[in-house]
This record gives C-alpha cells, structure tokens and sequence, in this order.
C-alpha cells in the first residue's frame, strides 16, 4: 500500500511540476524585403551634370495605385513550384504590400523620366490632363520552369482628362522574365526587379509617343 501511494503521490506531483517550466521557443524570423525599381542612373546624365531635362509634355500625369491581382497582392514572396502548384513564402515578405511599393517607384520612375511637367498621386490638387491605371497580374518565381525564373506581367491604361468624360489614348500589356541564379529570396527579388524594370521601361518608351501638351 506504501508502494502505490509513493506511485500515486509522484504521478499527482507532474502536472504541478509541468506547470512550473517554461518552454522557450524560438521567435519567427521573418526577412523583409524591397524591389526598389530605380530609373537606370544612365538615363540620369543630364541632372547628374546639374542640368534639369525639359519636361517631354508640359501636361501633368496623374498615376492611380495599382491595383494587383488576388494571387500576389499579399506581402509574401510567391513561387510556382509545378504546373498549377503555388506557395507563399511566410518568413519570406515584402516591407510594404506590392501595391504601394510598385505604384510608389512607378511615380519616381516616371518623374526621373522628364516626360511630363508634374507627376502626381490621386491625393494632390493639380488637375491631371492625363491618368495612368495600372494592374499587376503577376508578380512571382517560377522554380517549374527550367531554367527558374522571375515573371512580372502587368497591363496599364491611359487616359485623357477633361470634362466628364475620359478618352482611353493608350492601352498596353506587358510581360517581361528574368533568370534566377539561385533559388534565394534574396536572388528572387534582384530578379524581379530586373523583370519590373524592363517593364516600366518599355511604358515609358511607349508614353513618349503620346501627343506633347503645350
């Protein structure tokens, strides 16, 4: 009887004991990461000379938030691994939604550009005399396709201000891949870049064939 009640007694002591320890776990260790879609510094020789380009068109651009599709609107990196198979990398993320960022270094890209007198966002008072809405399709690795690479595909729209109605005067889509070196966030954000880049470059080459606003 001794026996079971030192059994019993050592058995009713565990729960007290297991109450008093304090599991240590380790914290989640997110990285956090941004495109930073900067106009080439060669396109820049005549303000790094300390010469401001004359504006291509004194009418002022007025460029909306992007919108981005549902697939790659979160902050996380997103990779296709096989056909039809997706993931989002949890510790992996962008700083701010893909939205504000791309949208943010489209303005600076397009400002850099010297193809309008003003590039401004939707939130300033200058009345726009042109508009450019923009969707992000896509914006992902690619680890099925071989080699890997990086996709960006994005559609744009511009449109005429004045008065109540808005004429569409340019509509364009574009898709543009970069290779991956390795299988890193770090190299999937260099090569997405690299793939957003070409693309704003080409919508600039394309604005620049809009009729110039005197």
């Amino acid at each position: 009887m001794r026996a079971l009640a030192a059994i019993l007694a050592v058995f009713l002591a565990l729960p007290l004991a297991a109450s008093c320890v304090k599991l240590e776990r380790q914290p989640i260790e997110k990285r956090f990461y941004a495109l930073e879609i900067a106009r080439p510094e060669a396109a820049l020789s005549n303000a790094e000379a300390g010469q401001k380009p004359a504006p291509h068109s004194a009418a002022t651009l007025m460029v909306r938030r992007l919108a981005v599709s549902p697939r790659v609107a979160g902050r996380e990196l997103v990779y296709r691994t096989a056909p039809s198979a997706w993931t989002a990398d949890y510790y992996n993320v962008f700083f701010v939604p893909p939205a504000d960022m791309l949208s943010q270094d489209l303005r600076a890209w397009l400002h850099s550009a010297a193809l309008f007198a003003n590039v401004v966002d939707p939130g300033s008072l200058a009345v726009a005399d042109y508009i450019l809405e923009g969707n992000v399709v896509n914006l992902y690795a690619d680890f099925a396709a071989k080699p890997a690479q990086a996709v960006a595909e994005l559609q744009f729209l511009v449109l005429k201000s004045g008065g109540d109605e808005r004429q569409v005067l340019l509509t364009r889509e574009y898709r543009r891949t970069a290779p991956l070196a390795a299988s890193t966030p770090q190299e999937v954000v260099r090569a997405e870049r690299e793939a957003v880049s070409a693309i704003y470059s080409a919508l600039e080459a394309d604005l620049r064939t809009l009729p110039p606003r005197k």
